[in-house]
């Protein structure tokens, strides 16, 4: 317990610096770098207990909570006036269009929701890191500088933190392997590690593979070990003796230069010194949390950190650091640069003097960054960005610091090595990587010109202009470098470099106009800058200055120039100085400054000056002319034409000079000869015209399309208006298109806003014009006409205007645009008014079809009547007329009063072969493409997984938790036809690139030949056995077997009368029996996750499951969107749902006996006591509707003998169904009363059941019956849907789905509880089943709740706020990490991060991919938050990115937060999204996406 007493010690010391060393020597080798792993977070309360304690209790000088109590009282009457937030790369900030200064200028998430800017025009985009939030700068807002938050305060500065940094010179741990003497250990043991260093020369796997081979440690381990020193910078990947160490660094260096001849970086360190690096590592954040309490510690950190040393020869501790950048490790290198960023940074005046140290160290910071092979974001020049961006510290860096001299010399220097015997750059066989670092250095350029000044001074106008000259000198090297000269005879043999100097003139384009716009807001240095920028082109070697003129004649007129011909001599078209010279001229005719201009240059030669920019011309005209073909493509694609500099020239003067510079002089004036024209050195004819076209063209931009403010007098909106009206006019455009089209200026954002709402306002005033004429039109029609001889054309007469009126001719001109969407809008109309018609006529045609149709019943019953008389002595007349009426017009899908199926399957048309065939028992089987997945869209228990171990998936629970769904998309086609198209896919989709991403051939995956959506399987389509049960034939029936029934005792009686009376059962043909093997092995094999097998028990009963699960899903869809139960379904989806009823249905025929008679007595025992069942489920664990397809389409196996195949007669089948319809239905009617009566325990659910029994028995009322009705409603509808595709019998016509009327349909009676007085001795043995039933505690609700996605905020910046609270549940760094929201529950996952990485089915994937798995069994539908994009996945390796729901105010999605406009919710297009997932239809847009798309390099969806 030494540290809780040390703090007192150091007090007393003398020398308290070496006392805390001493202590610190002792402990830390004690904590740091063990020679075991410690467990997680052990470490860190060690450190917590034992090192900071004592060094907050020495800082406080009391106990570290009564300090802090302290301190925050402070806080409470000053607030820091600046937030200082230090951003992480992918954070998300705030910018704000109206009040910033500069697109630099940003707000961290959490002073953005408090401050005034939210209101506003703002923008918001992912950080690269290394920035800091700007809430509180004044000179970064033009208002509203800071949040609520940081408004301004009183600093105070506590007198008893003077000497808290007495100890300073820990801060910095510089990498050296020597201890001091306070810190060596007092035995030195024979300890050291072995570290292996970050470099960005070796891929992650060759550092894998140089582990695997130098340490003996297997892939993992190396996985790891590489992760951790990419994201850290080091780690130390062997412990032992030094001679130990020292091996495994030789192996480590000799096999990491098989590939890469430069090695991996690889030390020895001795622990001791290993632990107090990492410490030292550890107090740089304890640091910046002590600094964070109060204004003054900061301030005392800024002023020892500042302090010159004691000895001259020796830097500032902060000069020191940042000079140290380069040899330290990433993650060193990060806690250094945020400890700058919350000290040093967050105060004017020291930001003013560590921004002059980071000048004067600015060259040396910069070569040492060119030399070092890390990114610039974790460099410490990343820092010149927060301190050039200040408007008043960049302009007192260029008074005091001469910064644009520092930056330029710094570029020359680096470039030196570039320059040729004319001092121009020559850049062939250049380091790219070097070059681009070179390059970086011009944004720190950009960076110091980004605000230009309203008050200049003396100073500031001497150092600028000094800066202007160096400037110039690096331009003088650019101008007319790499020089190109026509290639004659035979084509270039190797192709010139041209990539570099190309790119510097592009970071240079900004950078001209930036200068120039500084000089335009000082007249005096305006002409200054013009003189040397003059003085600098004169003085260029290259220029055409130093010839002499020749004099040439034609029309009459003398042309005295210097001739130069651009295809026989070499050109550039590198002239930085021409278009820096021409911007400031136009920038002297805009201030009036022009006339000056005679006192600072003699009189300007414009013909001259012209030459060069003149040249470039000609040049890019004869490269269109394919004239240097042969010079290769590097020059072609290099060829940029600058009219700038002709503005300044006279009309007459340049187009004289033009025949000159393209060489048609002589051409024009008809002196050129046949034997110039077989020169080589000539041009054809077709040369000649391409020039002179060239040539015309330029003459009409230079005299007659001057279309430039300072040129002409136009303003910027002008420009900008113009440029958006010729963009429209060539084609619609989105309005991010619209931008990226615009000429690249920030300030034309801001004008385009002004534009768009001029030019819709006069769009509008024309339209309403237009039309207001076209009503007066028809007004006087109307008045002057009788009713036969009105016509109405509104389009018509708005087109054709009135023509006395010229300004009504006007506007008609230009609303042709408009009157063209008024076009399509009436014709568009038309159409849904036809498609309606259509309706209505294909709607009363099938009416009068199933009129005809009852009719000819109707006539065949009288007949049947008539010649059968003797069966109907007995039965009244009157009687018999009203049943033979009633089962002419009956629409009862079960019972005895079951109708008539009205008709089979039509001739289906195969889509492949196009030929007709009828569906028929003993035919060549048609199938229906069909798509069988996996589904929670019903579940109420989320995250619930089921298996076949348990009662699933005979029983399914009533919770839905997964699902088996089959979806159709009703096209048909031959057997036959399909396996030819099945192989063919095959064959042909194997050689295809990536071809499993799109579709999964291993698991018979295929797209529909006609509508391109996904499938999987066929259902075989099953011929509909007619029903034939009449009035005769029921009674005579009913009377004799319910006589058998008494007389025999049945099998499974149980109370209910199941008919026993046989028929034999139709065979079907061999194709048909294969496809119902193709289909219910792809059914058995998607919903049990397993293998095919064809002799496993649960074949039909998935084949049932996944019936019932896609009538269930099918009726939410329907209910969810409103529409009535029959009628809403397309063709194409009611004959997909009838053949897959069809199809379940004769599972029973493929299956074997005695299988499904165990299974039918199995689910039989939910509702009634079986024999020999045991472990039988309660009523509360199980699904009825599953149970009432299972029991239904499996009762017809107990008909069926060894010997002969039978089947139940019609009325069998019907009384059978009745009697399980009103079994289940009374039985389902006890679970919504147990549901809606709450949980208890055990024996007292078990006495409430008998109890419920009891008085539903007796009749007595007192339930809720709108509640039962309500939890009945959703499996009567299901069932509704079950039996009209089983029995083919049509619903009522006015059936809307109400209970009356699906009672009716049912035939069950319209007071449900009724039943339980119907079948009393039913109710009795119920009772005596039920109360030994095992009861679940787990009850739902019913009716179930309707899933849906999560509920979305509004603004899509909440979203952002949301995820920038969220932190990684397995990892506690502040990497950048991707937070993606599952839409399906509403959790956010650490996305794409290994990390958050889980085992599934013994593989790693993603965090995204292992929830998909439990939350919608395999289907994901997540939102990347920061990249605002919607992640679509079907399995471990298939996804796609859609469209995020959020548009921006032009209704367009921003992908990766591209433009950062203010999005906002897309209610249509996130019930567009609801409804591809409650459909089923994910997996269909997933192939869909991924086949439009070529993919080259796929991404690894698995580890999302």
């Amino acid at each position: 317990m030494l540290f809780l007493f040390c703090h007192q010690k150091w007090q007393e010391a003398s020398n308290r610096g070496a006392a805390i060393l001493s202590y610190l020597g002792e402990q830390v080798p004690l904590i740091y770098c063990l020679e075991t792993e410690p467990q997680q977070g052990e470490e860190e309360q060690k450190v917590e207990q034992h090192l900071l304690y004592p060094l907050e209790c020495f800082l406080f000088g009391e106990e570290p909570c009564v300090g802090l109590e302290k301190l925050q009282q402070y806080n409470s009457s000053s607030s820091a006036q600046q937030c200082g937030r230090v951003f992480k790369e992918g954070e998300t900030v705030y910018t704000c269009r109206d009040c910033a200064i500069d697109p630099t200028c940003v707000l961290c998430i959490e002073c953005f929701q408090k401050s005034v800017h939210k209101s506003h025009r703002y923008k918001m985009h992912a950080s690269a890191g290394g920035g800091f939030c700007d809430c509180g700068d004044l000179e970064a807002w033009k208002s509203g500088p800071c949040c609520s938050q940081h408004d301004p305060g009183t600093s105070v500065t506590m007198e008893t933190v003077q000497f808290i940094f007495s100890y300073r010179y820990m801060l910095v741990w510089e990498e050296t392997y020597e201890l001091s003497e306070e810190l060596k250990p007092k035995v030195k043991e024979d300890a050291y590690f072995c570290v292996l260093y970050n470099d960005e020369h070796h891929s992650y796997d060759h550092v894998i593979y140089t582990l695997q081979r130098a340490i003996a440690c297997d892939q993992n381990q190396a996985q790891i070990y590489t992760a951790l020193i990419d994201k850290e910078g080091r780690k130390a990947v062997k412990r032992g003796t030094l001679r130990s160490c020292q091996q495994a660094k030789d192996n480590i260096r000799r096999n990491s230069e098989h590939i890469i001849q430069i090695p991996l970086r690889v030390e020895i360190l001795h622990t001791a010194v290993m632990a107090h690096q990492t410490f030292a590592l550890r107090l740089g954040a304890w640091f910046q949390k002590i600094i964070g309490y109060l204004v003054g510690l900061r301030e005392v950190f800024c002023q020892v950190a500042l302090e010159p040393a004691a000895d001259n020869d020796q830097l500032c501790l902060i000069s020191r650091l940042m000079l140290h950048d380069a040899k330290l490790y990433k993650g060193a290198r990060k806690v250094v640069h945020e400890l700058i960023f919350s000290s040093l940074l967050m105060d004017t005046e020291f930001k003013r003097q560590f921004a002059m140290k980071f000048t004067a160290h600015y060259k040396q910071l910069q070569e040492d960054f060119i030399s070092d092979d890390h990114q610039r974001n974790i460099s410490v020049t990343a820092l010149s960005v927060q301190i050039f961006t200040v408007p008043t510290l960049a302009r007192q860096l260029i008074e005091e610091g001469s910064v644009i001299k520092v930056i330029i010399d710094t570029v020359m220097d680096m470039m030196s090595a570039h320059l040729d015997s004319n001092n121009r750059f020559q850049f062939q066989g250049h380091n790219p990587d070097k070059f681009f670092r070179v390059q970086v250095i011009f944004h720190d350029l950009r960076y110091i010109l980004i605000s230009k000044p309203s008050v200049w001074t003396e100073t500031l106008r001497v150092k600028f202009l000094e800066g202007l000259r160096v400037f110039l000198r690096f331009l003088c090297c650019m101008q007319g470098m790499e020089e190109v000269k026509r290639q004659l005879g035979q084509h270039v043999e190797v192709e010139p470099e041209w990539e570099a100097g190309f790119t510097l003139q592009m970071q240079l384009r900004h950078i001209l106009t930036m200068f120039q716009d500084w000089c335009s807001s000082d007249e005096r240095v305006l002409l200054l800058a013009f003189q040397e920028c003059h003085r600098a082109l004169m003085s260029c070697t290259n220029q055409p200055f130093r010839r002499e003129p020749t004099d040439s004649y034609m029309c009459k007129q003398i042309l005295h120039a210097r001739l130069y011909k651009v295809s026989q001599e070499p050109v550039s078209i590198h002239l930085p100085i021409s278009r820096l010279l021409a911007g400031l001229y136009v920038q002297l005719c805009q201030t009036g400054a022009i006339q000056y201009l005679p006192d600072f240059v003699d009189p300007l030669n414009f013909t001259e000056l012209a030459e060069q920019p003149l040249r470039c011309v000609v040049l890019a005209a004869q490269v269109c002319a394919d004239m240097w073909r042969r010079n290769g493509l590097s020059l072609v694609s290099q060829v940029s034409v600058t009219n700038s500099t002709f503005s300044l020239v006279k009309k007459r003067k340049i187009t004289k000079n033009m025949k000159v510079e393209f060489e048609l002089f002589d051409i024009f004036n008809g002196n050129s000869s046949s034997k110039d024209q077989v020169s080589e050195r000539s041009f054809s004819k077709t040369d000649q015209y391409m020039l002179t076209e060239e040539m015309l063209y330029l003459i009409i931009i230079i005299v007659g399309e001057r279309y430039v403010p300072g040129i002409s007098h136009v303003t910027k909106e002008d420009v900008t208006m113009r440029e958006v009206i010729h963009l429209l006019c060539i084609q619609p455009m989105a309005h991010s298109s619209l931008v990226k089209s615009l000429p690249e200026n920030v300030r034309i954002v801001f004008l385009l806003c002004c534009v768009l709402c001029f030019i819709v306002s006069f769009l509008c005033c024309v339209c309403c014009v237009l039309f207001c004429q076209a009503l007066l039109e028809e007004k006087t029609q109307l008045e002057s006409s009788s009713t036969e001889e009105v016509t109405f054309d509104f389009s018509l007469k708005a087109q054709r205007g009135n023509g006395t009126d010229s300004n009504t001719e006007g506007l008609s001109r230009n609303a042709s645009m408009t009157l063209r969407c008024l076009k399509s809008v009436v014709s568009a109309q038309s159409v849904q008014d036809k498609e309606k018609a259509e309706r209505k006529r294909k709607a009363e045609a099938a009416k009068a079809h199933r009129q005809k149709i009852m009719a000819q019943m109707s006539a065949m019953q009288k007949n049947f009547i008539e010649s059968n008389k003797m069966l109907y002595d007995n039965v009244p007349e009157s009687s018999s007329q009203s049943d033979t009426a009633a089962s002419v017009d009956s629409r009862v899908a079960v019972g005895p009063q079951q109708g008539v199926c009205s008709t089979d399957w039509e001739a289906q048309i195969c889509i492949l072969c196009q030929e007709e065939q009828e569906v028929q028992a003993q035919a060549p089987a048609m199938v229906l493409t069909a798509c069988v997945q996996r589904s929670t869209v019903l579940t109420q228990n989320r995250g619930k997984t089921l298996s076949p171990k348990g009662s699933y998936p005979l029983f399914m629970p009533p919770d839905l938790a997964v699902g088996t769904h089959t979806g159709s998309c009703g096209h048909v086609m031959h057997a036959t036809c399909w396996q030819k198209y099945f192989e063919a896919v095959q064959n042909t989709t194997r050689n295809r690139l990536h071809a499993d991403l799109i579709i999964d051939l291993e698991n018979g995956e295929y797209m529909c030949p006609l509508c391109k959506s996904l499938c999987n399987t066929v259902i075989p389509l099953i011929p509909v056995e007619p029903s034939k049960l009449n009035y005769p034939t029921r009674c005579f029936m009913t009377t004799c077997l319910r006589a058998r029934v008494r007389a025999t005792p049945p099998r499974l009686w149980t109370g209910h009368h199941f008919l026993l009376s046989f028929s034999l059962s139709f065979a079907f043909s061999r194709s048909i029996t294969e496809m119902l093997g193709v289909c219910a092995t792809t059914v058995h094999r998607v919903g049990l996750q397993t293998a095919p097998n064809d002799l496993c028990p649960y074949m039909p009963v998935m084949s049932w499951n996944t019936c019932a699960y896609t009538i269930q899903a099918i009726e939410n869809m329907l209910q969810e969107e409103g529409k009535p139960l029959f009628g809403s379904l397309q063709n194409r989806q009611l004959s997909g749902l009838k053949a897959l009823v069809q199809f379940s249905a004769a599972q029973r025929l493929k299956s074997s006996q005695a299988v499904v008679q165990k299974h039918f007595a199995d689910m039989l025992a939910v509702l009634v006591p079986v024999p020999n069942v045991e472990n039988t489920p309660s009523i509360l664990e199980v699904d009825f509707f599953h149970l009432l397809v299972g029991l239904v389409l499996s009762i017809p196996a107990l008909y069926q003998e060894e010997a002969v195949d039978l089947q139940p007669s019609a009325v069998s089948t019907a009384y059978n169904h009745l009697y399980l319809l009103h079994l289940l239905t009374m039985t389902h009617m006890l679970q919504v009363l147990l549901a809606s009566h709450g949980l208890g325990e055990v024996f007292l659910l078990r006495s409430l059941i008998v109890s419920l029994f009891l008085r539903l028995r007796a009749g007595v009322t007192g339930f809720c019956v709108e509640g039962v009705k309500r939890g009945v409603l959703p499996f009567l509808r299901c069932a509704a849907l079950f039996f009209n595709c089983l029995t083919g019998v049509p619903p009522p016509e006015e059936l809307s789905g109400t209970l009356h009327l699906l009672c009716s349909y049912l035939s069950l009676p319209s007071n449900l509880f009724q039943l339980f007085q119907d079948h009393r001795d039913v109710v009795t043995t119920l009772i005596k089943r039920y109360k030994s039933d095992a009861i679940s505690h787990l009850v739902f609700r019913y009716p179930h709740k309707k899933n849906r996605l999560i509920d979305l905020p509004e603004d899509y910046s909440v979203l952002l706020n949301q995820a920038s609270h969220f932190k990684c549940p397995n990892s506690s760094d502040d990497e950048r990490k991707h937070p993606t929201l599952c839409l399906l529950c509403g959790v956010m996952l650490c996305a794409q991060s290994p990390c958050c990485q889980e085992q599934l089915n013994g593989e790693d994937v993603g965090a995204c991919t292992a929830h998909a798995a439990i939350c919608g069994a395999g289907v994901g539908m997540f939102l990347r938050v920061r990249e605002c994009e919607i992640i679509l996945m079907a399995s471990k390796t298939r996804g796609s990115p859609y469209p995020a729901p959020y548009l921006d105010d032009y209704g367009e999605t921003d992908p990766q937060l591209g433009r950062g406009n203010p999005l906002h919710l897309c209610p249509e297009r996130y019930r567009k999204l609801f409804h591809m997932w409650q459909q089923h239809c994910v997996l269909e847009e997933i192939a869909r996406s991924l086949e439009l798309l070529n993919v080259m390099f796929p991404f690894e969806w698995q580890m999302l």
